[in-house]
Protein backbone atom coordinates (compact mmCIF):
# COMPACT_ATOMS: atom_id res chain seq x y z
CA UNK A 1 0.00 0.00 0.00
CA UNK A 2 1.41 3.35 -1.05
CA UNK A 3 1.29 6.34 1.27
CA UNK A 4 0.50 9.33 -0.94
CA UNK A 5 0.55 11.88 1.87
CA UNK A 6 3.12 14.60 1.57
CA UNK A 7 4.64 16.72 4.33
CA UNK A 8 3.36 20.27 4.49
CA UNK A 9 5.59 22.67 2.58
CA UNK A 10 8.06 24.61 4.67
CA UNK A 11 7.17 28.25 5.33
CA UNK A 12 8.53 30.53 2.65
CA UNK A 13 10.25 32.86 5.12
CA UNK A 14 11.48 32.89 8.69
CA UNK A 15 8.84 35.52 9.45
CA UNK A 16 6.09 33.19 8.23
CA UNK A 17 7.53 30.32 10.24
CA UNK A 18 7.42 32.49 13.35
CA UNK A 19 3.85 33.61 12.64
CA UNK A 20 2.71 30.01 12.32
CA UNK A 21 4.53 29.10 15.51
CA UNK A 22 3.02 31.97 17.49
CA UNK A 23 -0.43 31.13 16.09
CA UNK A 24 -0.27 27.67 17.67
CA UNK A 25 -0.27 29.24 21.15
CA UNK A 26 -3.87 29.28 22.40
CA UNK A 27 -3.18 30.07 26.04
CA UNK A 28 -5.39 33.15 25.66
CA UNK A 29 -8.41 30.80 25.60
CA UNK A 30 -9.98 29.86 28.94
CA UNK A 31 -11.77 26.62 29.79
CA UNK A 32 -14.98 28.66 30.19
CA UNK A 33 -15.00 29.72 26.55
CA UNK A 34 -13.70 33.21 27.19
CA UNK A 35 -10.34 34.90 26.72
CA UNK A 36 -7.49 36.07 28.93
CA UNK A 37 -4.10 37.75 28.81
CA UNK A 38 -1.73 34.80 29.36
CA UNK A 39 1.31 36.79 30.47
CA UNK A 40 2.83 37.82 33.80
CA UNK A 41 2.61 41.43 32.54
CA UNK A 42 -1.17 41.34 33.07
CA UNK A 43 -2.85 41.63 36.44
CA UNK A 44 -6.22 43.02 37.41
CA UNK A 45 -6.78 44.59 40.84
CA UNK A 46 -9.82 43.50 42.87
CA UNK A 47 -13.09 45.29 42.11
CA UNK A 48 -12.96 46.84 45.59
CA UNK A 49 -9.96 48.92 44.47
CA UNK A 50 -11.94 50.35 41.55
CA UNK A 51 -14.94 51.08 43.75
CA UNK A 52 -12.73 52.94 46.22
CA UNK A 53 -11.21 54.95 43.36
CA UNK A 54 -14.64 55.84 41.95
CA UNK A 55 -15.90 56.91 45.35
CA UNK A 56 -12.89 59.07 46.15
CA UNK A 57 -11.87 60.63 42.85
CA UNK A 58 -13.59 58.96 39.92
CA UNK A 59 -15.84 61.96 39.23
CA UNK A 60 -13.58 64.83 40.26
CA UNK A 61 -9.87 64.43 39.68
CA UNK A 62 -6.88 65.97 37.90
CA UNK A 63 -8.37 65.07 34.52
CA UNK A 64 -11.74 66.72 35.07
CA UNK A 65 -10.06 69.76 36.63
CA UNK A 66 -7.75 70.14 33.62
CA UNK A 67 -10.79 70.09 31.30
CA UNK A 68 -12.47 72.84 33.35
CA UNK A 69 -9.36 75.02 33.21
CA UNK A 70 -9.48 75.15 29.41
CA UNK A 71 -6.62 75.55 26.97
CA UNK A 72 -5.11 72.16 27.73
CA UNK A 73 -6.89 69.94 25.19
CA UNK A 74 -5.38 69.08 21.81
CA UNK A 75 -6.22 71.41 18.96
CA UNK A 76 -8.87 70.27 16.49
CA UNK A 77 -8.20 71.20 12.86
CA UNK A 78 -10.14 70.78 9.64
CA UNK A 79 -9.30 67.73 7.60
CA UNK A 80 -6.67 68.31 4.92
CA UNK A 81 -8.85 67.43 1.95
CA UNK A 82 -6.00 67.87 -0.51
CA UNK A 83 -3.86 65.32 1.35
CA UNK A 84 -6.77 62.90 1.80
CA UNK A 85 -7.88 63.15 -1.84
CA UNK A 86 -4.33 62.68 -3.16
CA UNK A 87 -2.70 60.58 -0.42
CA UNK A 88 0.90 59.55 0.00
CA UNK A 89 1.78 55.86 -0.29
CA UNK A 90 1.06 55.53 3.44
CA UNK A 91 -0.50 58.16 5.67
CA UNK A 92 -2.79 58.38 8.68
CA UNK A 93 -5.25 61.00 9.87
CA UNK A 94 -6.01 61.13 13.60
CA UNK A 95 -9.76 61.57 14.14
CA UNK A 96 -9.54 61.75 17.94
CA UNK A 97 -9.11 59.09 20.64
CA UNK A 98 -8.24 55.83 18.80
CA UNK A 99 -10.08 56.70 15.57
CA UNK A 100 -7.90 56.73 12.47
CA UNK A 101 -8.21 57.11 8.73
CA UNK A 102 -5.37 55.05 7.24
CA UNK A 103 -4.54 55.38 3.55
CA UNK A 104 -2.22 52.75 2.13
CA UNK A 105 -1.40 52.16 -1.54
CA UNK A 106 -4.71 53.62 -2.68
CA UNK A 107 -6.88 51.81 -0.09
CA UNK A 108 -8.62 53.61 2.77
CA UNK A 109 -9.09 51.81 6.09
CA UNK A 110 -11.07 53.24 9.00
CA UNK A 111 -9.99 52.12 12.48
CA UNK A 112 -12.16 52.24 15.65
CA UNK A 113 -14.33 55.19 14.51
CA UNK A 114 -16.16 56.97 17.34
CA UNK A 115 -17.94 60.20 16.40
CA UNK A 116 -20.68 60.20 19.07
CA UNK A 117 -20.73 62.73 21.90
CA UNK A 118 -20.44 60.01 24.55
CA UNK A 119 -18.66 56.63 24.65
CA UNK A 120 -21.37 54.90 26.60
CA UNK A 121 -24.40 52.62 26.26
CA UNK A 122 -26.45 55.84 26.43
CA UNK A 123 -25.94 59.27 24.90
CA UNK A 124 -27.45 60.76 28.08
CA UNK A 125 -24.77 59.60 30.54
CA UNK A 126 -21.19 58.43 30.44
CA UNK A 127 -17.86 59.93 29.33
CA UNK A 128 -18.50 62.96 27.12
CA UNK A 129 -16.20 64.51 24.55
CA UNK A 130 -14.16 67.51 25.60
CA UNK A 131 -12.82 67.81 22.03
CA UNK A 132 -15.07 67.51 19.00
CA UNK A 133 -14.60 65.04 16.18
CA UNK A 134 -13.04 66.69 13.11
CA UNK A 135 -15.60 65.10 10.81
CA UNK A 136 -18.71 62.95 10.63
CA UNK A 137 -19.39 59.76 8.67
CA UNK A 138 -20.83 61.79 5.78
CA UNK A 139 -17.55 63.73 5.50
CA UNK A 140 -15.42 60.62 5.01
CA UNK A 141 -13.94 59.60 1.67
CA UNK A 142 -14.78 56.18 0.24
CA UNK A 143 -13.89 53.55 2.85
CA UNK A 144 -12.62 50.14 1.72
CA UNK A 145 -12.47 48.48 5.13
CA UNK A 146 -13.48 48.96 8.74
CA UNK A 147 -11.07 47.54 11.32
CA UNK A 148 -12.01 47.24 15.00
CA UNK A 149 -9.67 46.41 17.88
CA UNK A 150 -12.30 45.39 20.47
CA UNK A 151 -15.80 46.06 21.73
CA UNK A 152 -15.40 48.74 24.42
CA UNK A 153 -17.67 51.74 23.85
CA UNK A 154 -14.78 54.10 23.17
CA UNK A 155 -13.75 51.86 20.24
CA UNK A 156 -16.96 50.22 18.99
CA UNK A 157 -19.57 52.97 18.77
CA UNK A 158 -22.99 51.69 17.68
CA UNK A 159 -24.22 55.05 16.35
CA UNK A 160 -21.13 55.73 14.24
CA UNK A 161 -21.07 52.20 12.86
CA UNK A 162 -24.78 52.33 12.03
CA UNK A 163 -24.18 55.43 9.92
CA UNK A 164 -21.12 53.84 8.36
CA UNK A 165 -22.92 50.64 7.36
CA UNK A 166 -25.75 52.71 5.88
CA UNK A 167 -23.43 54.88 3.79
CA UNK A 168 -21.15 52.01 2.75
CA UNK A 169 -23.40 48.91 2.71
CA UNK A 170 -20.76 46.71 1.04
CA UNK A 171 -17.86 47.72 3.27
CA UNK A 172 -15.65 44.90 4.57
CA UNK A 173 -15.51 44.80 8.37
CA UNK A 174 -12.69 43.12 10.29
CA UNK A 175 -12.69 42.47 14.04
CA UNK A 176 -11.34 40.01 16.63
CA UNK A 177 -13.23 36.83 17.52
CA UNK A 178 -16.71 37.15 19.01
CA UNK A 179 -17.73 40.41 17.31
CA UNK A 180 -19.62 38.99 14.34
CA UNK A 181 -23.01 39.09 16.06
CA UNK A 182 -22.90 42.74 17.07
CA UNK A 183 -21.57 43.83 13.67
CA UNK A 184 -24.31 41.90 11.89
CA UNK A 185 -26.95 43.44 14.17
CA UNK A 186 -25.68 46.91 13.22
CA UNK A 187 -26.08 46.12 9.54
CA UNK A 188 -22.71 45.00 8.21
CA UNK A 189 -22.87 42.25 5.59
CA UNK A 190 -19.23 41.44 4.86
CA UNK A 191 -17.76 40.54 8.26
CA UNK A 192 -14.50 38.72 9.00
CA UNK A 193 -13.44 37.87 12.55
CA UNK A 194 -9.99 36.69 13.52
CA UNK A 195 -7.88 35.10 16.20
CA UNK A 196 -4.44 36.44 17.03
CA UNK A 197 -1.94 35.88 14.20
CA UNK A 198 -4.66 35.23 11.60
CA UNK A 199 -4.11 36.93 8.25
CA UNK A 200 -6.55 38.07 5.57
CA UNK A 201 -5.41 38.52 1.99
CA UNK A 202 -7.91 40.98 0.55
CA UNK A 203 -8.33 42.92 -2.66
CA UNK A 204 -9.00 46.65 -2.71
CA UNK A 205 -9.24 48.26 -6.12
CA UNK A 206 -7.86 45.13 -7.75
CA UNK A 207 -4.69 45.15 -5.63
CA UNK A 208 -3.72 42.66 -2.92
CA UNK A 209 -3.38 43.70 0.73
CA UNK A 210 -2.68 41.78 3.94
CA UNK A 211 -4.56 42.56 7.16
CA UNK A 212 -3.18 40.69 10.17
CA UNK A 213 -4.85 40.39 13.57
CA UNK A 214 -2.10 40.62 16.18
CA UNK A 215 -2.13 40.31 19.99
CA UNK A 216 -2.58 43.08 22.53
CA UNK A 217 -2.90 43.20 26.32
CA UNK A 218 -6.35 44.44 27.20
CA UNK A 219 -9.89 43.34 28.12
CA UNK A 220 -13.42 43.44 26.70
CA UNK A 221 -17.02 43.93 27.86
CA UNK A 222 -20.10 45.91 26.89
CA UNK A 223 -22.22 44.85 29.87
CA UNK A 224 -22.03 43.19 33.27
CA UNK A 225 -22.05 39.58 32.09
CA UNK A 226 -19.83 39.52 28.98
CA UNK A 227 -16.42 40.30 30.46
CA UNK A 228 -13.68 38.78 28.25
CA UNK A 229 -16.30 37.02 26.10
CA UNK A 230 -14.89 38.57 22.92
CA UNK A 231 -11.28 38.97 21.89
CA UNK A 232 -9.22 42.17 21.64
CA UNK A 233 -6.31 42.80 19.28
CA UNK A 234 -3.94 45.09 17.49
CA UNK A 235 -3.66 45.06 13.68
CA UNK A 236 -1.06 45.12 10.94
CA UNK A 237 -1.75 46.39 7.40
CA UNK A 238 0.61 45.60 4.53
CA UNK A 239 0.12 47.03 1.07
CA UNK A 240 1.29 45.84 -2.37
CA UNK A 241 4.17 48.35 -2.22
CA UNK A 242 5.48 46.58 0.89
CA UNK A 243 4.64 49.51 3.17
CA UNK A 244 3.41 48.44 6.61
CA UNK A 245 1.22 50.10 9.23
CA UNK A 246 0.66 49.05 12.86
CA UNK A 247 -2.46 49.94 14.86
CA UNK A 248 -2.13 49.20 18.59
CA UNK A 249 -5.82 49.55 19.37
CA UNK A 250 -6.05 49.60 23.15
CA UNK A 251 -3.18 47.91 24.94
CA UNK A 252 -1.04 47.74 28.05
CA UNK A 253 2.63 46.84 28.39
CA UNK A 254 3.37 46.08 32.03
CA UNK A 255 0.96 46.09 34.96
CA UNK A 256 1.92 47.79 38.23
CA UNK A 257 -0.40 45.93 40.61
CA UNK A 258 0.78 42.41 41.41
CA UNK A 259 3.77 42.60 39.07
CA UNK A 260 6.83 42.96 41.35
CA UNK A 261 9.22 41.76 38.64
CA UNK A 262 7.89 44.36 36.19
CA UNK A 263 7.23 41.71 33.56
CA UNK A 264 6.68 43.19 30.11
CA UNK A 265 4.20 41.94 27.54
CA UNK A 266 6.20 39.83 25.05
CA UNK A 267 3.91 40.18 22.04
CA UNK A 268 5.29 43.47 20.74
CA UNK A 269 8.73 42.02 20.13
CA UNK A 270 6.98 39.08 18.44
CA UNK A 271 5.01 41.43 16.20
CA UNK A 272 8.25 43.18 15.31
CA UNK A 273 9.88 39.84 14.48
CA UNK A 274 7.05 38.76 12.18
CA UNK A 275 6.02 42.04 10.53
CA UNK A 276 8.53 44.73 11.42
CA UNK A 277 9.96 47.15 10.75
CA UNK A 278 6.92 49.39 10.30
CA UNK A 279 6.81 52.52 8.18
CA UNK A 280 4.13 54.08 10.38
CA UNK A 281 2.41 53.08 13.63
CA UNK A 282 -0.36 54.42 15.87
CA UNK A 283 0.23 53.58 19.52
CA UNK A 284 -1.96 54.23 22.57
CA UNK A 285 -0.47 56.56 25.19
CA UNK A 286 -3.34 57.55 27.53
CA UNK A 287 -5.95 56.46 30.12
CA UNK A 288 -3.41 55.02 32.56
CA UNK A 289 -3.83 56.85 35.89
CA UNK A 290 -3.79 55.71 38.62
CA UNK A 291 -1.35 53.22 37.17
CA UNK A 292 -1.83 50.84 40.10
CA UNK A 293 -5.37 50.30 38.78
CA UNK A 294 -5.11 50.76 35.01
CA UNK A 295 -1.55 49.67 34.22
CA UNK A 296 -2.68 46.18 33.26
CA UNK A 297 -5.05 47.57 30.62
CA UNK A 298 -3.42 50.74 29.27
CA UNK A 299 0.16 51.69 28.43
CA UNK A 300 1.62 54.91 29.75
CA UNK A 301 3.72 57.14 27.44
CA UNK A 302 7.04 55.63 28.51
CA UNK A 303 5.71 52.14 27.81
CA UNK A 304 4.33 53.33 24.47
CA UNK A 305 7.88 54.27 23.50
CA UNK A 306 8.95 50.74 24.42
CA UNK A 307 6.22 49.37 22.14
CA UNK A 308 7.45 51.68 19.37
CA UNK A 309 10.93 50.22 19.77
CA UNK A 310 9.79 46.61 20.20
CA UNK A 311 7.79 46.54 16.96
CA UNK A 312 10.50 48.39 15.04
CA UNK A 313 8.49 51.45 14.04
CA UNK A 314 10.25 54.10 11.99
CA UNK A 315 7.61 56.67 12.88
CA UNK A 316 4.71 56.54 15.35
CA UNK A 317 1.79 58.77 16.28
CA UNK A 318 0.01 58.90 19.63
CA UNK A 319 -3.60 57.76 19.99
CA UNK A 320 -6.03 56.97 22.82
CA UNK A 321 -5.87 60.37 24.48
CA UNK A 322 -7.25 63.89 24.11
CA UNK A 323 -10.95 63.12 23.64
CA UNK A 324 -12.72 61.50 26.63
CA UNK A 325 -11.96 61.58 30.36
CA UNK A 326 -11.59 57.89 31.16
CA UNK A 327 -8.99 58.02 33.96
CA UNK A 328 -7.33 60.58 36.23
CA UNK A 329 -4.24 61.97 34.49
CA UNK A 330 -4.48 65.63 33.38
CA UNK A 331 -5.57 65.72 29.76
CA UNK A 332 -2.31 67.28 28.53
CA UNK A 333 -0.03 64.97 30.53
CA UNK A 334 0.24 62.07 28.02
CA UNK A 335 1.86 64.11 25.19
CA UNK A 336 4.17 65.89 27.65
CA UNK A 337 5.35 62.59 29.09
CA UNK A 338 5.67 61.20 25.58
CA UNK A 339 8.01 64.03 24.53
CA UNK A 340 10.18 63.41 27.58
CA UNK A 341 10.21 59.65 27.04
CA UNK A 342 11.19 60.02 23.38
CA UNK A 343 14.06 62.31 24.37
CA UNK A 344 15.14 59.97 27.19
CA UNK A 345 15.26 57.09 24.71
CA UNK A 346 17.58 59.09 22.45
CA UNK A 347 15.03 59.22 19.62
CA UNK A 348 14.33 62.18 17.35
CA UNK A 349 11.23 64.19 18.35
CA UNK A 350 9.41 63.37 15.12
CA UNK A 351 9.96 59.62 15.46
CA UNK A 352 7.02 59.41 17.89
CA UNK A 353 4.79 62.43 18.42
CA UNK A 354 1.25 63.63 19.05
CA UNK A 355 -0.83 65.13 16.25
CA UNK A 356 -3.61 67.67 16.27
CA UNK A 357 -7.05 66.08 15.97
CA UNK A 358 -7.80 66.01 12.25
CA UNK A 359 -4.15 66.22 11.24
CA UNK A 360 -2.67 63.94 8.56
CA UNK A 361 0.88 62.63 8.61
CA UNK A 362 2.79 60.50 6.10
CA UNK A 363 5.04 57.56 6.85
CA UNK A 364 8.70 58.05 7.45
CA UNK A 365 10.79 57.95 4.27
CA UNK A 366 12.19 54.51 3.53
CA UNK A 367 15.89 54.27 4.48
CA UNK A 368 18.09 54.28 1.39
CA UNK A 369 19.60 50.92 2.39
CA UNK A 370 16.25 49.22 3.03
CA UNK A 371 15.32 46.31 0.81
CA UNK A 372 12.52 46.98 -1.66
Amino acid sequence: MTDNTQPAPAPATEQERLRQEFAKDKTHYTKHGRFTNPWASFTHPPISHFLKYAASSGFSNAATQSVKEGGRAPEVVELDRQAIDAPATLQATWLGHASLLVQLDGATILCDPVFSQRCSPSQLIGPKRYTQAPCSVRDLPHIDALVLSHNHYDHLDWHTLKELSSRFPDIQAFAPLGNQEILASIGFKNISVADWWDEFNVSFGGRSFTLACTPAQHMTARGLLDRMATLWSSWVFRGPSGCKFYFSGDTAYSAVYGNPDKAECPVFKQIGQVYGPFDLAAIAIGAYSPEELFGGMHANPEQAVSIHQDIGSRKSIAIHWGTFVLTSEPIDEPPRRLRDAVAAAGLSPDSFSALKIGQTTAAAPMPATAAL
